[in-house]
């Protein structure tokens, strides 16, 4: 319990610099359908950088690799479909 905080603050990290990136790469469309869609990007990322990686070198498990894998694609697909429908660009002159 005492390390949860860095957690909170290390996941809002993450959605700001996700959001950051969006912003980069938008070029316009539906949000809800460019966010989706770079929320499973982004899933897919998170899942074959880091849950695959502890899974090969921490030794965590099939079921938890999994159970991992599952809820960080939904939990990044959401995040991106969130970003998307809240994303408004700068209008330019």
């Amino acid at each position: 319990m005492t390390v949860m905080p860095i957690g909170f603050v290390a996941t809002f990290l993450s959605i700001l610099v996700v959001a950051i990136i969006f912003a980069m790469i938008h070029h316009g469309g539906s949000g809800l359908t460019e966010g989706a869609r770079f929320g499973v990007l982004i899933g897919i990322f998170v899942v074959c950088g880091f849950v695959l990686h502890n899974y090969v070198n921490l030794n965590i498990g099939l079921k938890l690799a999994l159970g991992q894998a599952v809820t960080y694609f939904v939990q990044w697909t959401i995040i991106g479909i969130v970003i998307g429908l809240i994303y408004k660009p700068l209008a330019t002159p």
